[in-house]
């Protein structure tokens, strides 16, 4: 399932429900996009690691921005991925 966050100067913020490495380690993908004349920026990236995955037509700079941005509003992010997987069990 993927959750919407927030839409700031045309940019979407959307991420997906909590997954599992094979290590046990929690993490969430999250994904930036922003219209432009032939379809999306866009930028894929992960909590809590921040790596960039995969990412076209954002600068360096919008992109240190971006993942700011998530840093900041990280604890939000996995606290509404925590409440869909509370309800996600509770409909069981």
């Amino acid at each position: 399932m993927k959750h919407f966050f927030s839409e700031i100067d045309e940019v979407t913020l959307t991420f997906s429900d909590i997954r599992t490495t094979r290590d046990g380690m929690e993490y969430l993908r999250i994904y930036f996009e922003r219209p432009n004349s032939i379809g999306f920026d866009f930028l894929e990236s992960t909590l809590p690691a921040l790596t960039v995955i995969k990412s076209a037509g954002f600068t360096k700079a919008e992109i240190a921005r971006l993942l700011n941005y998530a840093r900041t509003n990280s604890f939000l992010l996995w606290d509404i991925a925590r409440e869909g997987d509370d309800e996600l069990a509770a409909s069981v």
